[in-house]
């Protein structure tokens, strides 16, 4: 499965003495950059950092004063947007994990990044509204956090069956069965992975 969204911020670093030494040239020796990991859901989330758009991998800005703070912004359609003020020195070698929240998902308390069991049903509510594409990230990120949350395979498997890739799905359901053969819907997923199969059969 493809790893989730990840922008990495290289904060550009001024030159200073390091240890006291200087380079041949007399010059200051440059710490190097410092790197700030940012994971977000869905994947086609926009990042901002103090306003700048971020892509995957981009880009170099800045250090700040120490005293000074950063604002990271993550946004989508269909998402609730969320904002973190952030102090400077908390930047360096940081990891920031964020998953959004779908715009009207009824379920308590927030969605965490690292949360299998919360992203299980975050995804179960995203297939189940018609954004299979979103389900999927939720879904593989809870797989990737713990596979042995037994709904994200079955979410993962309604969404790819919107898609229309009912190998992966029947693949998906299969799994969910595996772990959960005792589930009140087993009867119900058994009938879709058996309608999947004469589909894939006919093709």
């Amino acid at each position: 499965m493809p790893p989730p969204r990840v922008v990495t911020v290289l904060v550009a670093a001024l030159a200073v003495t390091v240890g006291g030494c200087r380079g041949a040239h007399g010059r200051a020796a440059a710490q190097p950059p410092r790197e700030v990991l940012v994971e977000v859901l869905p994947r086609t989330a926009r990042v901002e950092l103090d306003g700048r758009p971020l892509a995957p991998g981009d880009g170099a800005i800045a250090a700040p004063a120490a005293e000074e703070e950063h604002v990271l912004r993550v946004s989508a359609d269909g998402f609730e947007p969320e904002e973190r003020v952030l102090p400077a020195e908390s930047l360096d070698g940081a990891r920031i994990a964020t998953a959004l929240r779908p715009s009207g998902f009824d379920a308590a308390g927030a969605i965490d990044y690292d949360d299998a069991a919360g992203l299980a049903i975050a995804a179960t509510w995203l297939a189940e509204a018609g954004e299979p594409r979103d389900a999927i990230d939720y879904a593989e990120r809870a797989i990737a956090v713990d596979p042995g949350v037994a709904l994200a395979h079955r979410a993962l498997g309604d969404a790819r069956a919107r898609e229309g890739d009912r190998a992966a799905a029947i693949a998906a359901w299969a799994e969910y069965l595996r772990r959960a053969p005792e589930a009140p819907d087993a009867a119900a997923v058994e009938r879709r992975m058996e309608a999947a199969r004469g589909d894939v059969q006919l093709r």
